[in-house]
């Protein structure tokens, strides 16, 4: 009876919380049941896996599917379950966020674009892992320094520089202004920004003060 209340429990939770396609995480349930032991949880959402009332997407991550869908297989935003599983905590506050080929794209510093994503995120311990969500895959690593809303922009830039002539169809002054544009609300001092500069290989640090993008912080919000 304990065991059929629990998956009861659960699976109305799941029903009533989360929209069709809505990723949703073991790390959340743990949290909302509380009072219920790991295993169980996890045991209970095996159970209604097999009974195809959710999907497992990844490990810990679930998704609730439409029962209508025509399709067999359940439609899943892949950037839904980047953003809340590597880019954001519970509360929306950034805990990770976009590098490579893409980020220089958002810059408009390429054309290209990359199948696979880069991703920086507190939410990894190791180093680097490779993750395969609907045969695309993420490329997930730990963060030179620990991202938050404040430094995420200036690290991203950070790791343009360390691997610019790879990302970049401009040369390093010509796209100096797009750089500058995109850093220039970020709220940081500049000895947070020489802190952080110092995390990275030389080559960046050369790239970022040589250009003058330190600059930008000269008048930041916190002051020098």
């Amino acid at each position: 009876m304990k065991k059929q209340n629990i998956n009861h429990r659960i699976f109305e939770y799941i029903r009533q919380t989360f929209d069709h396609s809505q990723p949703f995480f073991l790390k959340d349930l743990y949290v909302h049941f509380g009072d219920e032991k790991p295993g169980t949880i996890r045991q209970t959402l095996r159970r209604l896996c097999d009974d195809q009332k959710i999907t497992r997407v990844i490990n810990g991550v679930y998704l609730f599917p439409n029962p209508q869908r025509l399709l067999k297989t359940p439609f899943v935003k892949i950037d839904d379950v980047i953003d809340q599983k590597y880019l954001l905590n519970k509360g929306n506050g950034i805990i990770g966020y976009r590098s490579g080929i893409n980020f220089s794209n958002q810059l408009g510093l390429t054309s290209q674009t990359a199948s696979v994503e880069v991703i920086y995120s507190n939410a990894v311990s190791n180093k680097k892992r490779n993750v395969y969500l609907n045969n695309n895959g993420i490329i997930v690593n730990a963060p030179r320094v620990e991202v938050n809303s404040d430094n995420y922009k200036l690290l991203q830039v950070l790791d343009l520089l360390t691997k610019f002539n790879q990302y970049s169809e401009y040369e390093l002054h010509e796209a100096i202004s797009k750089i500058e544009a995109y850093l220039v609300d970020v709220p940081l001092s500049r000895s947070e920004v020489d802190y952080i500069v110092s995390k990275y290989p030389l080559i960046a640090q050369v790239k970022f003060y040589k250009a003058g993008i330190a600059n930008v912080f000269t008048h930041g919000q916190k002051g020098i």
